[in-house]
C-alpha cells in the first residue's frame, strides 16, 4: 500500500492498491491514515456499487441522505450526484448541483455524519473535470489568532440548511416563506461547539462553515456575522486550501470532523457522474471537556 502525502498537514494518496483484496489490516491502516491526514484518496478502483458499499461498510454503518430523490433507486445508501440531471440530456436520478459551498457534510445535523465517501463513476474528458476544495480544520484551528479563539472559546454555533436549500420540482407552486417553514420543522437549526474534539483522536478542530453557520449563540445578529466573517478570512486563505483534481475512479474518504469542503462549477452539458455514501464509524465528536 504505497503512500503518496499530497500536502504538508493533511490529504494523502495510496497507490497501487486493490480495495477489493482488503485485509482487515490494510483497513484498520486506512482508518488510521483518514484519522491523521483527514483525506485519503484511493487511485485507480473501477468497482461497482455493491464493491463500493461493500467498502465503506467496513468502516461503520452507512447512514441515507435526507433528501430521498437523491438516492440511488436501487442503492438507497447511495447519494448519486449528476451533473446532467434535468438537462435536455440528463437524467432524473440524483443531484445535479450539490455542495458549491464551503461546509462539513451534514452538520445541520443533531448527530452529523463522521465519514464521507466519494467515488468518480464518470468524468469529463480533458480539464475542468470538478475539482474539489479542502481545508484542514484543525490547522485552521492551531493558527487562529488567539484574540479570535478567546471570542468563540466554549461558545456554540448554529447550523441551518435552509439558506442553501435546491428548489426540486415537487416545490413548484409553494412560496418561499412555505418551503423556509416546511424546512424549519424538517431540518430545524442546530446548535454545536465552535471548537469540537474529535471522538477517536481527541485532536481539537474548529467546527465552522460559510455555508452552514449562521451565528455564534452569545452575541447579537450584527456582532456575530463580523466574527464569523473575520474567522473565514483566516479559514479560506490560500495557503490553507487544498485543491483535489479528480481522476478516473478515484475513491475519496474524508473526516466531517476535520475538514470543510467546496465543490467546484462545471459546465451543464459536462458528464460527471459521481456515487456518494455517508459513514457512521462510531463517535462524532465530543466538547473540549470531554462531554
Amino acid at each position: 500500500m504505497k503512500q503518496i502525502h499530497l500536502s504538508q498537514s493533511f490529504t494523502t494518496a495510496i497507490v497501487d492498491f486493490d480495495i477489493g483484496t482488503a485485509t482487515e489490516r490494510d483497513i484498520a491502516a486506512i482508518r488510521e491514515l483518514m484519522y491523521s491526514r483527514k483525506v485519503v484518496a484511493l487511485k485507480n478502483q473501477p468497482i461497482n456499487r455493491d464493491a463500493f458499499l461493500d467498502f465503506a461498510r467496513r468502516f461503520g454503518e452507512p447512514e441515507q441522505f435526507r433528501l430521498k430523490n437523491y438516492h440511488d433507486p436501487d442503492y438507497p445508501d447511495i447519494l448519486v450526484i449528476d451533473n446532467r440531471n434535468g438537462g435536455a440530456t440528463g437524467t432524473s436520478v440524483g443531484a445535479r448541483k450539490i455542495g458549491n459551498m464551503w461546509h462539513s457534510d451534514s452538520s445541520y445535523l443533531i448527530e452529523p455524519l463522521p465519514l464521507t465517501f466519494l467515488h468518480a463513476q464518470r468524468l469529463p474528458d480533458g480539464e475542468g473535470r470538478g475539482d474539489t476544495l479542502f481545508v484542514d480544520m484543525q490547522e485552521a484551528l492551531r493558527t487562529l489568532p488567539a484574540h479570535l479563539r478567546a471570542r468563540i472559546e466554549g461558545r456554540q454555533a448554529k447550523h441551518d440548511v435552509r439558506w442553501t436549500y435546491k428548489v426540486k420540482q415537487s416545490d413548484l407552486g409553494e412560496s418561499v416563506q412555505e418551503i423556509f417553514q416546511r424546512l424549519a420543522t424538517s431540518f430545524p437549526a442546530i446548535s454545536h461547539p465552535t471548537i469540537v474534539r474529535h471522538g477517536h483522536t481527541g485532536q481539537e478542530a474548529l467546527y465552522l462553515s460559510p455555508g452552514y453557520t449562521t451565528r455564534i449563540e452569545g452575541y447579537s445578529d450584527e456582532d456575530s456575522r463580523a466574527l464569523l466573517d473575520e474567522i473565514f478570512v483566516h479559514v479560506l486563505q490560500p495557503k490553507h486550501i487544498f485543491t483535489y483534481h479528480w481522476e478516473a475512479n478515484d475513491l475519496l474518504i474524508w473526516d466531517n470532523r476535520s475538514v470543510i469542503h467546496c465543490a467546484t462549477d462545471l459546465p451543464r452539458d459536462a458528464e460527471r457522474v459521481m456515487h456518494r455514501i455517508s459513514i457512521n464509524d462510531g463517535g462524532f465528536f465530543s466538547t473540549r471537556e470531554g462531554r
